[in-house]
Parts: C-alpha cells; sequence; structure tokens
C-alpha cells in the first residue's frame, strides 16, 4: 500500500489522518487519532463496519475471525488509533459489532465496501 495512491477524499482524511495512518503503518505512535468520516445509513455516530473492513484490507494477514489475544490487540488498537467525526468508538461494544461483522463478511455483506475501500486504498 503506498499513501500516495489513498484517496483521501473518498475516507475524507484531512492531513493529520494521512500522517497518522502512515505511523500506524509504521508501527510508530499516533499524534492524534484518525477520523473515520464515513456514517452508516442508520444515522449513528460512526460506521464501525466500515472501519472493521478498512483494517482488515490494511492489517496484514487481516482481521477477519481472529483469536482471542489478536482481536484483544485489535480491540486497543481501534480505541487508541481511532475516532468518528463526532463520537469516540466505545471498546465495549467492540466484541459483538466484530462478529456481526464477521457474519456478515462471511456472507459477502460488505463485498461492495470492501471493492470500494480497496480501490481507494490503491489496492484493487
Amino acid at each position: 500500500m503506498s499513501l500516495s495512491r489513498i484517496d483521501t477524499v473518498f475516507f475524507g482524511f484531512d492531513s493529520h489522518d494521512v500522517e497518522n495512518l502512515l505511523r500506524l503503518i509504521n508501527g510508530l505512535p499516533a499524534a492524534q487519532k484518525i477520523v473515520i468520516r464515513e456514517t452508516p445509513k442508520n444515522k449513528q455516530s460512526g460506521n464501525i463496519r466500515f472501519l472493521f473492513t478498512f483494517l482488515d484490507l490494511i492489517v496484514r494477514g487481516g482481521i477477519f475471525r481472529m483469536e482471542t489475544k489478536p482481536k484483544e490487540s485489535l480491540n486497543i488498537l481501534m480505541s487508541e488509533r481511532f475516532t468518528f467525526q463526532h463520537s469516540e468508538i466505545n471498546p465495549n461494544t467492540l466484541p459483538s459489532s466484530y462478529s456481526k461483522w464477521c457474519s456478515a463478511t462471511h456472507e459477502g455483506s460488505y463485498d461492495d465496501m470492501r471493492k470500494d475501500i480497496s480501490k481507494a486504498l490503491g489496492i484493487s
């Protein structure tokens, strides 16, 4: 993945988000949280399924059907490194949201979202 190929408009990333994404990819501490501005159709504060799909594409090996320990690390990563535009990510809802995302992903529910995100990441 090349940061120069990322469609920052698609993600709504500002320069701070891009800088912090680069820091995340390189395993460096973040100066600020990366803001996920994509909002779901149900008008909740943020789209956790979008974030799971995004991470599944950028994390080596993906995040689909992870074991318990890596999943706990994923929850910490999401809480510490990402935020939604108008609210923080609730770490208490991550396990159930992840489980629902895995089931829906297995059924192909997020195939179109995956294609769009892949294209915007320049990895399609």
